[in-house]
């Protein structure tokens, strides 16, 4: 049975279609069937590209992993020391970084890779070096954090959602998130979530305010009953935010107006079928030399 790529909606879909009209083609349509032997050479290229990541998310990717490995344990009754959570994690990044210096990627696309590796961007030593200090950073700080402390207060069957891959329908349009964690605390529901960089947040964001529409849709609370916090691993800081009324109906009007954008570079948009030629590569070509699809751009 073939598989239908249908038209859905999230926050890095809308990133990714302001940052380079080409780029969101191969990414969301160029990609499809790319996993299937017979297909175009080109098209097998497109999805073994869409699989990688920049370093920094990367690294992102695998400190999720490691503080969704510990909080498992933890509802099964299991602390994980932080040595031995901190020599899982070097274990797993060494792991990692070694198959992706390998190009195991290109023969096993959906194990991913650096992008840095196929771009042939020079890591040096230090630099990986340091990278790994990061994700041990991250994880250290979430370890002694009051974060987890809090987590650890409730019953584990006030949790709701562990870095659980959701979504929920709007207008006819399904939006995808990835929740870090979620709980339920008294009448309000309390959503977590991680970053690895070392940015501090300030306003709520198009993130995490699509957090709360499907915390509101999914759980049947009002805005008022929703606490989001954005803890920022590396640098050991915390966010709180509130939601309203009015947050969540500019968050509506925002996904709006980008489905409706998206839609409209389709060349059938009740088929969700879109032609190469309708998307245009950015004119800030300095975006292209970081791009997982340089290559097939042309652009080398």
């Amino acid at each position: 049975m073939l598989l239908k790529n249908e038209f859905s909606w999230s926050k890095s879909r809308d990133e990714l279609f302001k940052e380079c009209k080409r780029k969101y083609y191969f990414d969301k349509y160029g990609f499809w069937n790319g996993w299937n032997q017979d297909s175009e050479e080109r098209t097998k290229k497109l999805y073994q590209l869409k699989q990688l990541s920049p370093k920094q998310v990367w690294l992102g990717k695998i400190v999720h992993e490691s503080i969704e490995h510990f909080l498992t344990e933890l509802k099964l009754g299991n602390t994980i020391p932080l040595p031995t959570l901190l020599s899982i994690l070097q274990q797993e990044l060494e792991s990692r970084y070694h198959s992706s210096e390998l190009g195991v990627y290109r023969t096993f696309p959906k194990k991913g890779g650096l992008l840095e590796h196929e771009l042939k961007t020079n890591i040096t030593e230090e630099e990986k070096q340091q990278l790994f200090k990061l994700a041990e950073t991250c994880v250290t700080h979430f370890y002694h954090s009051n974060l987890l402390k809090e987590i650890k207060e409730l019953k584990h069957d006030a949790w709701l959602s562990l870095e659980d891959f959701l979504s929920f329908d709007f207008e006819g349009t399904k939006i995808y998130l990835s929740m870090d964690f979620a709980v339920k605390n008294k009448d309000t529901i309390v959503i977590y979530d991680w970053k690895t960089g070392k940015d501090q947040d300030t306003e709520i964001g198009i993130q995490l305010a699509c957090y709360a529409l499907y915390a509101i849709q999914t759980w049947k609370i009002n805005p008022q009953q929703i606490v989001i916090k954005r803890y920022h691993l590396a640098i050991d800081k915390e966010n709180e935010f509130r939601i309203d009324e009015t947050t969540i109906h500019q968050t509506k009007e925002i996904i709006r107006q980008s489905i409706k954008e998206m839609k409209n570079s389709l060349s059938n948009p009740e088929q969700n079928l879109a032609e190469e030629i309708n998307f245009p590569q950015t004119q800030d070509t300095w975006k292209c030399l970081r791009c997982n699809f340089r290559r097939v751009c042309n652009l080398v």
